[in-house]
């Protein structure tokens, strides 16, 4: 049996309980009405309850943002939904011009083609809640927004919340290596969804450089990848900015894949930019999925002070990425004597790692490679090594391509050193052709060097072969200089040659006006003396 408690209080003056924000909750079957400060009688106790009745079916608008990107924090709200209500029911949406039917998002979680996840968007219903709300993506994330009730306010706060925490634990991009496009105007372009690299077939051993570069590598962006608890622990910041540097060709970009599978083999999201501009943009957009690794090629597009995003990319690397954030940034150039000398500073960057084109033990590395099994393990690559030593990977995988050509035009099944060192040698020429044209010494350089071995120090008193060399080259030089005196005077010859030409018409122009004048004086005479 119910029964309505009045809990009993001294006598006081009349309370005015509108005044008072009361509460009601179900609980137990009893019906309790306040009797602080004074008690409620019936008559009041049905009013309020009227008005909490009123104020919980009163309509707001709600809007809850989840930041992140678009198609990943839609992913976290609709399994949110999922998660609390079980059920969630799309619905078309009736207007003045026909009806809008819900739509699906195909959203892609990885490189396989298998990757996907239908998503729905648009108007929704959920259980208990009496009317539909509406989710849609944005250039910041995911809204959830709606008019509903009081009541069903703080269930949209709660989707809202756990798609937040969703982002955080469960994210599409946590731990992958995605690329990220960037427009004109540095920022990204979040109306196409983001990349995933493909990072099956890299291995760390793909990396090949001189073992100085390797070591610098490998302790400046590898290791914090691996031992990144150990580098919490030890206070060591996983903040950092890395500039790659090196010509064409040296391996900048295998190493930018090498990190992306190292990092996401141990939790830290990767993200490639196409265009160094988006720098700004992709920090904002990594603070949601840290630890992260932001990698951008051809700085020196963006540091070139008649730039105007140049001095944006000196305050990001000074002081954008707070001390606190785990996040790196791994910046590569082809032309560091473009960059301001102002962004290479110590603490602009952790670390400015050359990566110089292989030497001779590290092109034999290379070269195995590439010769995988066709090439024996204990073959003395050596003479290979000393004509390829400089020449940049792409070249030297070319050098074994060619080479198996002339195993198959023989019949073999395996290269031999001879089939590499032939192939090399053809490189070498190949690639000579493709180098600028030295500047030929001046006759004055000729001069100088001839001069300067003949009164050196090192030129010994006896050494009739090198003074004879040295006097062999001032007489080049002064043999020089004397036929560009010569040329210059033949010059200026036939210049006042031309002068004087020019002189000798110019007279002749000005006699034949003088006769002309005279002939019009005497003419005007004439005709004067008849008129008179």
């Amino acid at each position: 049996m119910n029964a309505i408690v009045n809990n009993p209080a001294a006598t006081v003056a009349a309370t005015d309980w509108t005044k008072i924000d009361t509460q009601i909750k179900h609980q137990g079957k009893e019906i309790v009405l306040p009797s602080d400060p004074t008690n409620m009688d019936y008559d009041v106790a049905i009013k309020t309850m009227e008005r909490v009745r009123d104020q919980e079916n009163q309509e707001f608008e709600v809007s809850e943002l989840v930041k992140g990107a678009p198609w990943d924090t839609l992913v976290a709200v609709y399994r949110a939904m999922q998660e609390i209500y079980g059920v969630v029911l799309s619905e078309s949406i009736k207007t003045f011009f026909g009806e809008i039917k819900p739509e699906f998002v195909t959203v892609h979680t990885g490189h396989k083609a298998e990757d996907r996840l239908q998503v729905p968007s648009g108007q929704m219903s959920l259980p208990g809640v009496s009317k539909p709300i509406y989710i849609g993506m944005g250039g910041n994330g995911t809204t959830i927004y709606g008019t509903v009730r009081k009541r069903d306010r703080a269930r949209l706060v709660e989707i809202a919340n756990r798609a937040r925490a969703l982002v955080q634990s469960a994210s599409v991009y946590r731990a992958k290596a995605i690329r990220l496009d960037v427009d004109g105007d540095g920022d990204l372009v979040l109306s196409r969804q983001p990349e995933f690299l493909d990072l099956t077939r890299v291995a760390e051993t793909d990396m090949i450089h001189t073992k100085e570069t390797g070591d610098l590598i490998r302790t400046n962006i590898l290791a914090p990848l691996k031992h990144t608890q150990e580098c919490r622990d030890n206070r060591i910041p996983l903040k950092r900015g890395i500039l790659l540097e090196g010509k064409y060709g040296t391996g900048k970009s295998l190493t930018s894949r090498v990190t992306a599978k190292v990092g996401t083999d141990n939790g830290w999201t990767f993200i490639m930019l196409n265009r160094s501009q988006g720098l700004k943009a992709a920090i904002e957009f990594a603070r949601e999925y840290q630890p992260c690794v932001i990698f951008a090629e051809d700085i020196d597009r963006a540091a070139d002070r008649e730039d105007e995003d140049v001095n944006d990319l000196v305050n990001m690397l000074d002081g954008l990425i707070s001390k606190d954030m785990e996040m790196m940034v791994v910046l590569t150039t082809n032309h560091i004597e473009k960059i301001d000398r102002a962004l290479l500073r110590p603490g602009r960057f952790d670390a400015v790692i050359s990566i110089d084109a292989p030497d001779a033990e590290t092109a034999e590395r290379i070269i195995r490679v590439y010769a995988g099994k066709l090439l024996s393990s204990d073959a003395d690559l050596a003479p290979v090594g000393e004509v390829v030593a400089g020449m940049i990977p792409a070249s030297i995988r070319e050098v074994v391509e060619r080479a198996k050509l002339s195993m198959l035009t023989e019949g073999r099944t395996s290269l031999t050193v001879d089939d590499l060192r032939i192939s090399a040698v053809g490189m070498k020429r190949h690639v000579a052709l493709l180098e600028p044209k030295k500047a030929e010494k001046t006759s004055a350089e000729q001069f100088a060097e001839g001069f300067i071995g003949l009164i050196g120090d090192k030129l010994s008193a006896g050494d009739d072969v090198a003074q004879e060399s040295s006097l062999h080259k001032i007489a080049q030089g002064l043999a020089g200089q004397f036929n560009s005196t010569n040329k210059k005077i033949e010059g200026v010859s036939m210049r006042a040659t031309m002068a004087a030409g020019a002189a000798d018409k110019a007279a002749n122009v000005a006699n034949e006006a003088a006769s002309f004048a005279k002939q019009a004086s005497d003419k005007a005479d004439a005709i004067l003396a008849e008129v008179s």
